[in-house]
């Protein structure tokens, strides 16, 4: 006689809605990031990381998962020696942030076993990694840069909620054909780091629904010196959006000493292949910053800079309307090489006669960073999850049958 088997009652449509809904009030979900396979400094991952961390902090169970990018020099190098064709790829791993992201999972994706380039058995043979396809539930919520519409359209039938993350207004068109939106991918949410790529959204893309938060400017790595008359004789500048920008900014750098001989002794230092904390003190020993970010979305440098008690001279680009005043800094038109020049040599004529070290100055300086800080940027980053989480809820309670 057999066994009789009895299956379990499968839930109806109401109790799936029902478990789910408690899982989200549970906090019994995961939150995504996907981010780019990047191993050298860039903000944008930094911020994305930054604030992945803040969440896990908080007791959400966070993933960042991301696509191995193929290791060219050792796939070829692999290749010849087992002479056929082998593919070996760059794991992840941003060592360059200035935070422990040791408890969040790192997933790379894919549907196979791969090699990567860090690891190899005692022999010197490759070992197998694994990777992970991208599983989701309703509870979910999948979190995706601006810049990454082919992310957009290939999860367009994932049934988790999906937000980008906007850090850029200059990336969010750049890789989507002529007419499309993000509404096109099924993508409504919008975290903004900034009031200008907030502009900018409802402008392009009108009808997102948008939530913003401040990032916050970390007052123990960026400080002023006890005295500000130590600070050296120095501009500091960085040339971070490629080739052109280094050249703009050199540009300025030679025409201010053409319109000012009588400072050719002033020295121009860069602001490049160092950590967070020697990038700071190198900041925090020079007098002026030149700022040549004509695309940022926000930028965090010229408000560091003001932390260091560093002035600013430089362009004024929409990302930091937010912030930017005639008080806080010698701002000139966005991409403007002359008018550059010829502030920076105002600016530091009037520091060398002693008008730029002053208490009005550094509170002007204090004014403008006060809604910056990490306890804040924490606060409402948790605030625009736990909104998330209530909309998720009062979303799915609406498709309940009655």
């Amino acid at each position: 006689m057999e066994t009789p088997v009895t299956e379990a009652p499968k839930l109806s449509h109401n109790e799936v809605i029902d478990l789910t809904i408690k899982k989200l009030e549970e906090n019994n979900f995961n939150l995504f990031f996907y981010a780019p396979a990047m191993n050298s400094p860039s903000g944008g991952i930094g911020v994305l990381l930054k604030t992945a961390k803040d969440l896990s902090d908080a007791g959400f169970n966070v993933k960042i998962i991301y696509e191995p990018a193929l290791d060219q020099k050792a796939s070829y190098e692999e290749s010849v020696k087992q002479k056929k064709q082998v593919e070996v790829f760059t794991r992840f791993n941003p060592k360059w942030i200035d935070f422990n992201i040791d408890n969040i999972e790192l997933m790379p994706l894919g549907d196979k076993e791969i090699f990567f380039s860090d690891s190899k058995n005692s022999k010197g043979e490759y070992e197998n990694n694994k990777t992970h396809q991208l599983s989701v539930n309703p509870e979910d919520f999948l979190i995706i840069p601006e810049g990454f519409p082919n992310i957009m359209e290939r999860t367009t039938q994932v049934s988790c909620k999906r937000i980008v993350l906007a850090q850029s207004w200059f990336y969010v068109l750049l890789a989507m054909n002529p007419g499309q939106k993000w509404q096109h991918f099924g993508i409504q949410d919008v975290i903004s780091v900034s009031d200008a790529i907030t502009e900018y959204l409802h402008s392009a893309m009108p009808g997102l629904r948008i939530k913003n938060f401040k990032q916050g400017i970390s007052r123990k790595t960026f400080k002023a010196p006890k005295k500000l008359s130590t600070k050296f004789p120095m501009v500091a500048f960085t040339g971070s959006r490629g080739s052109e920008n280094q050249m703009k900014t050199q540009s300025i750098i030679k025409n201010f000493y053409a319109f000012y001989p009588h400072l050719k002794w002033i020295r121009f230092v860069g602001l490049s292949n160092m950590d967070k904390e020697q990038f700071s003190e190198r900041l925090a020993s020079c007098a002026f910053l030149l700022y040549t970010d004509d695309i940022a979305g926000f930028g965090t440098l010229p408000l560091e800079a003001m932390a260091c008690g560093t002035h600013v001279v430089g362009w004024a680009p929409f990302g930091g309307k937010e912030y930017i005043t005639a008080e806080n800094g010698y701002w000139a038109t966005n991409g403007d090489i002359f008018q550059a020049a010829e502030l920076l040599g105002v600016a530091i004529d009037k520091w060398l006669a002693g008008e730029l070290d002053t208490p009005a100055v550094q509170e002007s300086y204090e004014k403008t960073l006060a809604p910056y800080t990490e306890e804040g940027e924490k606060e409402q980053m948790l605030n625009i999850i736990n909104q998330y989480k209530n909309e998720r809820i009062n979303e799915l309670t609406g498709i309940k049958t009655k």
